[in-house]
């Protein structure tokens, strides 16, 4: 599964959290937890071990590293009365459902099952594979939709911010940067399409 559509996940299951706990901030850890194991793995994986494991499924995709987050999280709630670690795993959790790790049973249970295995992806693969999520309109999509979510969900704190800079300068730099954002997603996205 693509990173955007797991922080779309991570958010669903943030807004329910934050609604049990009563807590809205949980909801960016749990969007946080949902994507974390990819940004650690795949850098990780497919750039520092490139010449040995060269898998981006590696450490954080684990029960291991999830229970140890468990562990804390549950380990502070009752020593502070406090969940961020608890969300933070419940979205790495929701990760490891949605790649189905499961199926790669010496990655998820590792140690327990043996060393990581060495995989054969070209060297140019996480490069090539950022460009590919870049490319896929169902990110823009989620990204777009989280974006809402989180503006309506922090709308009060958003219109203090905006009334701060409500400056027509910054409404101009804001424009702007929002315009080249958007040359930049169509730029990459025309480049792959071609």
């Amino acid at each position: 599964m693509y990173l955007i559509a797991h922080a779309m996940v991570g958010v669903l299951i943030g807004i329910v959290i934050a609604a049990i706990a009563g807590d809205r901030r949980v909801l960016a850890l749990v969007a946080l937890g949902a994507v974390l194991p990819d940004l650690i793995d795949k850098p990780i994986g497919h750039i520092l071990l490139a010449g040995t494991v060269n898998y981006g499924r590696i450490y954080f995709h684990g029960l291991t590293v999830l229970f140890l987050i468990i562990l804390a999280g549950l380990l502070l709630y009752h020593h502070r009365r406090r969940i961020g670690l608890l969300a933070l795993a419940a979205g790495m959790a929701s990760h490891q459902v949605l790649d189905g790790m499961w199926r790669h049973p010496v990655e998820w249970f590792w140690p327990l099952f043996g060393p990581l295995p060495q995989h054969a992806y070209s060297e140019d693969y996480f490069w090539d594979s950022v460009l590919r999520e870049l490319a896929q309109p169902s990110e823009w999509l989620f990204l777009f939709l989280i974006a809402g979510l989180f503006a309506y969900l922090y709308r009060r704190e958003l219109e203090t911010a905006l009334a701060r800079f409500a400056g027509p300068s910054f409404r101009r730099v804001l424009f702007a940067t929002l315009g080249l954002v958007i040359l930049a997603a169509l730029a990459v996205g025309g480049r792959l399409l071609l």
